[in-house]
């Protein structure tokens, strides 16, 4: 399942929040598992503080990873998302029933 997951961190806390990045990062490299995968992103919106990635897991778990993993410098918050073509196939479904 996907889920884009918003981040938010204050700028104090900039320079423990890179060295937190790289950490994750390169644990995601070795090929770990203790998180769940990065598919897009991750982007922060221009000139702010916040920003947006994309992750993908069957695994809860490993999204809660996440957010214990950069606490408590970063709030994290993630939302499941799904492809337009499927929401609007299971709306027709749900019409006709």
């Amino acid at each position: 399942m996907k889920f884009i997951g918003f981040f938010e961190y204050c700028a104090e806390d900039a320079d423990k929040v890179i060295e937190k990045f790289k950490q994750i990062s390169a644990e995601r490299q070795k090929g770990t598992e203790r998180f769940a995968k990065m598919i897009f992103g991750p982007f922060n919106f221009s000139g702010e503080t916040k920003g947006f990635g994309i992750v993908e897991t069957d695994d809860p778990d490993k999204l809660s990873n996440i957010g214990i993993f950069y606490l408590p410098e970063v709030k994290c918050n993630f939302l499941p998302i799904e492809d337009s073509s499927k929401t609007i196939e299971l709306y027709l479904k749900m019409k006709k029933a």
